[in-house]
Formats: C-alpha cells, structure tokens, sequence
C-alpha cells in the first residue's frame, strides 16, 4: 500500500500564497454573480472561506482533531445533498446548483487548508467554478475574469515557491511586464492566423434552471414577437395575422453557440384564409426531455454532417423550441416536451431568461444539382390537403405566377424563379401602413403597394407555388442574428424573428425557401469560416471572409508559391535556431557535484522515503526529523541554490560522517 500513497505534501506557511488561492476563489463567485445572477451562495461562501483561510493559516502546523474532521465531513455531505435535491426537485429554487455546490465545498474545505497539495485542490475546484460560469458568459469580457483566475495561480506558484527557499516575495515588475506583454502580443498574432478546426462542433455543459411544471390540457402553438401575441399566460395563440405587424426593437432574446448560423425554426402553418395563417393540425406526441435520434424521423440522403447548437434565453419568450432543422437530437431541461404535427418541439411553460438547451440538427445538402435530381417518383401525402391549398389566392396572383414560371422545367427552376422574382421586383420594409379593410393581404401586396415585410413575401410565394401544384407551407422563427466566429455565437434580437417558406422537394422533404430580398433564396445551413482573421476581412469592402483563400485558388498552380515560401521561411529559422544552439558552451558538472547528488540519493533510501517533488531538501529534512540529513542537506542547498558545489574530497567527508552517524544509530 505504501507504493500506492501520495508523499506528503508541506504545510504551506506563505501568507502570500494563500492570499492568492482565497483571491482565485473570489474571482469565481464574482463570475457566478454576474453571469450566473446567483448572489447568495457566492456572498456567503467568500465570507466562510476569509474566515476559514485565517483558521488554517493559524493552526497550519497543529495536528488535525478528529471532532473537527468529522464535522467538515458532515457538512460536505449535507452540501453533496443539496446538489442532489436542488438538481433533480428543485427543493431550494433549482438555481444553479452545481455551482452552488461547488463553491460550498470550497467554503467548507478552507476551515482545513493546511498543506500546499490542499491549497491546490482548492484552486482546481474554482476552476470549476469558473467553468460553469463560462456557460453563461457569452462575451468577451469574461475574458478578464478568466485572466485574473490565472494571474492568481501564477501568484501562487511564485509565492509558494519562494516561501520553500525562504526568500520574501518581491517580483521584477519590469521583467513581468515584458513577458504579458509578449504573450498577449503573440497570443493575438497567433489567434489571427491560425484556423479553428472545421470539425463538427463541440456542445458546452448544459447548465439551466431546471423547471419541472408539465402540461395541463391541449396544446396550443406559441407566437412569436413578429406576430400578436394573445392566449393563455404561456402566450399561446393558434394564429399569424397579416393585417398586423409589431414593432420589433434591438433587445436581444437569445444567445445561440454554434459552428453553424442557421434558421432557427419555431412555429408552422399550413393554412391561410382572410389573411390570417393558422394550423390544421393540432396533434401531438408528449417525449421525455431527451429526444434521442431514435424517436426522431431519419436523417436526410447525403446530408453533410450535424452540428451543435446550445440556446441561452434572456427574456421570457414562448415554450417553443427555436432550432435549425431537421433534428437529429435535443435535450431541454423541462418535465417533458410535447413534438407537434409539424417536427416543432414544446416547453410546459414559457422559457424564462437563463434557461439553456441544447440541440443536434443535421446539415441537408440543398445544392442546386441535389434538389434538381429529386426523385419525381416520391408521392406527397398531406391527409387533409392544406398544404395544396391554394383557394385564397385570386385569379388575378395565379396567372401572375404561371406567367413567372413559364420557362421552367423542373420544380427546383419553378421555386427559384418564383423566389428571384419576388426578390428583384419588391422591396422590403417595416414602415408599411395597415392593409385596407376589404383588401386580401396577398393581391395588395402584389399589385398596390409591391413593398411589404418577411410575413407578406412568405404568404405570397407559398400560395403562389400551391397554385402551380408544389406543396409549400408558412415557417416563423428567427433568422441567424449576428454571427460571431470566434466565440461561435449568434446573437439573436428582437428584430430578427422572421417568416419564410417551407417547400417540398421529392426524397428531400422540407426544404427552407426565403423570398425576401437581400438574402440567400435557399436557407441552407453551412459550417462558418472559422478563420480567427475573418473579423479583419469583414472590415475590407471588397474582400469576404473566404477571399483570401479564393485569390490563392483562382492563381492555379502559383497559388502555391506563397506557401512554399512560408514553409522555407520557417524551416530556415529552424536551422538557424538549432545552429545557434549547437554553437552555444554546454553546461559542464562541477567537481564534487554527481557524487554529492549520489551520495544524497543513497542517503534518502536509507531514509525509506524519498523528497516528494513539491518538497525543498530542507522541507525533507524538516519533516523526517534526522540529523543524518543536516550536512549533506546543506551541501545540496549550496549546490543548487548559490552554485558552489563541494570538492570531492568534501563530499567523501561528508559521506563518512554519514556513515558513521549510521553504525551509531545501529
């Protein structure tokens, strides 16, 4: 069992060093105050640890009583149980308890930080409370409380290191402003050149308030901000009414972390009559809050791939799963979820700000050459046939559409060309006055006014492709919101809640079609330019992000040539760097130095406990409380601290006093 025991660590007697541990510790709950908006448990808990960092650093070198072991060990598990309560019932408000439970522990523990491995533990578990508020801080600025957390560590290695060669704190200010400053240089030269990876994204910790209220009687479809909200308190309403549009303001609603911006679905319709969009089908299935892959419809043909998005809200929105679609899996913190007639996933209650849930989805290939070869074969069933139903449309709309479409073979060509001209030949706008009374929505949209915002582009091209016998059907949401590379991030206000149409391909299924002007006219979802630089070459009017690599590709096989200078480049720095440092004197090994290092090996095996690596000789000797090591510890000490190793002949001296110490004690 010995061989499997840790050596003991030293007590920690820098005042310094536990300064910064206790600092470490305070920035991680002023992270969980204001991200987290938790502000009980991280107050009370920096209050006990002050107190108990004073307690250990007094009593650091007296033995641990067993009453007071035993009633630390107490309160760890009452801590381990409000975790488990807070986490699965909710029993104290359900705010945040892992982190809760983590900054108990440190709290607690900091009654008996007595040696220098305890105060690292310490620091690793408000590491991870730093985690858990990096869940929740969605911005840049967080980067400084994370700065300071490491600034802290850094503070305690110095410190605690200092302290075993007993030398006071003092460090060259001058020196370790060159060196942050260096690194940050060089951290930001590297993070605008080097890529992210690719890959498929990795999801964040889940963190949210749980909620645990479930369904009471039928449900009904939320709405969205773009629309009027009216129902139950849950802001449920089964409607979308085109004779009124609200003021969408800047305020954000969600932050979405994702490698790939894309169409947050929420609500569908699929019937329209006097200008107000409704859904004929009103069933559900109720599901556990993990949906697995297996429950949800298979993935697409050829699709290129899934990816990750995890959703933060920050004001109370309706309980409607906003995702990119399709789905291959999600998980939301709730009691259940209900999945609607139309693949839309439901909440009990409405989300309320700081819930968080994750989503997969997959990334369909919506290429032109893809959604021309749909296979023609494949029979679209709609049981009630709203999703063909064009009756509301005038006579008048529907020869403007086979006149739009004339020249076209194919569905694809007829979608495209309906959605181009939608695009050209209308403008968007807000400031659009109320629709006349007496007038349909979609003909006043068309022929009077020919301006009109995203809900009147996706009426009018959804009836107009039903009239050409093309199953198309009304999608609401959010568009992607302002994307951020670099911290994988959209986003999402007020402002870009957003309309759109969902076309029916053959083999393909629902494909989003988007007749607004100034956006792409298929919403197909695609992995970022993950180029840390890419921000800079957004600024540049003339250049996109993937511009660069765009002019490298169109210069064919000189393209090339500015690699192979970047590679020459570095290979010849590398050479002159190995030159430089096979020219340099190779440190030579004073006399007396290996036999005094041997002799100081031989004497700890005679000890049967070897220098634990955080321990100073003088710490070893101090601790097995020998005389045996009081010479040739000081012979070490002046060896590797001020260079002045012992003759030989010394060191054969010290080694005989050794050995005749020994036969004494024998």
């Amino acid at each position: 069992m010995r061989r499997f025991r840790l050596p003991p660590s030293p007590v920690e007697s820098s005042v310094e060093a536990r300064a910064f541990v206790f600092s470490a510790f305070v920035v991680a709950a002023l992270a969980i105050v204001l991200y987290g908006n938790d502000y009980v448990f991280p107050v009370l808990g920096v209050v006990a640890a002050a107190a108990g960092h004073v307690i250990s650093h007094r009593e650091r070198n007296r033995r641990r009583d067993l009453w007071r072991q035993a009633f630390l060990a107490a309160l760890i598990f009452g801590a381990l149980f409000y975790l488990v309560a807070d986490s699965t019932l909710a029993v104290f408000g359900g705010v945040l308890p892992q982190a809760n439970f983590a900054i108990l522990l440190i709290a607690i523990t900091s009654f008996d930080l007595k040696t220098r491995r305890n105060l690292y533990s310490s620091l690793w578990i408000s590491l991870a409370v730093v985690y858990l508020a990096a869940v929740y801080a969605w911005n840049y600025e967080f980067a400084i409380l994370l700065a300071l957390w490491v600034l802290y560590l850094v503070g305690f290695w110095i410190a605690s290191h200092l302290r075993r060669i007993e030398a006071g704190v003092r460090i060259p200010a001058r020196a370790l402003a060159v060196l942050l400053g260096a690194t940050i240089l060089g951290g930001l030269a590297l993070f605008a050149v080097v890529p992210q990876p690719a890959g498929v994204p990795i999801s964040p910790l889940v963190v949210s308030l749980p909620n645990f209220a479930s369904f009471h009687g039928d449900m009904e479809s939320a709405a969205l901000p773009l629309v009027q909200i009216t129902g139950d308190s849950t802001g449920a309403t089964t409607s979308v009414d085109l004779h009124y549009r609200g003021r969408l303001g800047d305020a954000p609603v969600m932050y979405v972390r994702t490698g790939a911006p894309a169409y947050w679905r929420g609500l569908v319709f699929d019937t329209y009559s006097g200008g107000v969009w409704t859904a004929s089908n009103h069933s559900y299935r109720e599901t556990d809050p993990y949906v697995p892959p297996r429950l949800l419809p298979p993935p697409p043909d050829q699709n290129l791939g899934t990816f990750v998005q995890t959703f933060r809200v920050l004001r109370p929105l309706p309980g409607v799963i906003n995702a990119a679609y399709p789905i291959q899996s999600l998980y939301a913190p709730v009691a259940s979820l209900r999945e609607d007639a139309y693949g839309t996933f439901h909440t009990p209650q409405q989300l309320t700000p700081g819930q968080t849930y994750s989503v997969v989805s997959y990334i369909p290939d919506l290429s032109p050459q893809r959604l021309r070869a749909a296979e023609p074969e494949a029979v679209f069933r709609d049981p009630n046939r709203a999703q063909l139903d064009d009756r509301a449309l005038s006579p008048r709309a529907r020869a403007l559409a086979r006149q739009v479409v004339a020249d076209t073979t194919n569905e694809y060509d007829t979608v495209m060309a309906l959605t181009t001209y939608l695009q050209r030949n209308f403008r968007y706008t807000l400031d659009l006055p109320p629709v006349p009374a007496g007038r349909d929505p979609v003909d006043w949209f068309l022929f009077d006014v020919k301006t009109g915002y995203c809900e009147q582009f996706a009426t009018a091209e959804t009836l107009m492709l039903r009239s050409l016998s093309i199953p198309a059907r009304l999608a609401t949401g959010y568009s992607p919101g302002n994307y951020d590379p670099v911290l994988n991030q959209s986003v999402v206000r007020e402002r870009d809640a957003h309309a759109w149409v969902e076309v029916w391909f053959p083999g393909q299924g629902w494909v989003p079609v988007d007749p607004t002007p100034g956006v792409p006219a298929v919403a197909a979802t695609q992995l970022a330019n993950h180029w840390a630089a890419g921000g800079v070459a957004r600024l540049l009017p003339h250049l996109t992000i993937g511009a660069p690599m765009a002019a490298l590709g169109s210069l064919g096989i000189l393209g090339a040539i500015p690699s192979a200078i970047a590679i020459a480049v570095v290979v010849a720095l590398a050479l002159a760097w190995l030159r430089r440092r096979s020219a340099r004197p190779r440190w030579n090994t004073q006399p007396g130095e290996s036999e005094l290092l041997r002799l100081y090996d031989r004497v700890q095996r005679k000890m049967r406990r070897r220098r634990a690596p955080p321990e100073t000789p003088r710490e070893y000797q101090e601790a097995m409380h020998r005389e045996l090591l009081h010479e040739v510890t000081e012979a070490v000490n002046e060896g590797v601290y001020a260079g002045r190793w012992p003759e030989p002949e010394r060191v054969r001296e010290i080694a005989s006093g050794v050995l005749a110490q020994s036969r004494r004690r024998l």
